[in-house]
């Protein structure tokens, strides 16, 4: 619980170093804040998927042992799995192909979906 707290405030700072990298990309006429609002919308769903999986661990510890548990925490693991590629990815993104980009943003809502609904009822 406490590192996803700290990752969501560096993700704080990322945001600021993602929005200079943008203003640069901008000056130097390389596209439009438009053409980077991806950017902006992928660190939107960095900051919700990292929120989500703080709160779900004490959810998780106060579940009944049994098959139930383990599936939510393999769900668990497998949103902390593609959290960590989209944060790579937005790191890197004026290296990082847009469409991979927005793959990955697709496919870590989808399992912060299915960690909220199928469980969490």
């Amino acid at each position: 619980w406490e590192n996803h707290s700290k990752s969501l405030k560096l993700e704080e700072q990322t945001l600021e170093k993602l929005k200079a990298r943008i203003n640069k990309l901008v000056t130097e006429a390389k596209g439009t804040w438009i053409d980077w609002q991806y950017l902006f919308e992928a660190a939107n769903l960095l900051e919700r998927c990292r929120y989500t999986l703080q709160y779900t661990y004490p959810y998780a510890y106060y579940m009944q042992p049994g098959p139930r548990k383990e599936l939510f925490e393999y769900q668990q693991a497998q949103l902390e799995a593609e959290i960590e590629n989209l944060s790579w990815k937005i790191e890197r993104a004026e290296t990082t192909d847009r469409g991979d980009l927005e793959n990955q943003m697709d496919i870590a809502e989808k399992r912060r979906f299915t960690l909220l609904t199928d469980f969490l009822e």
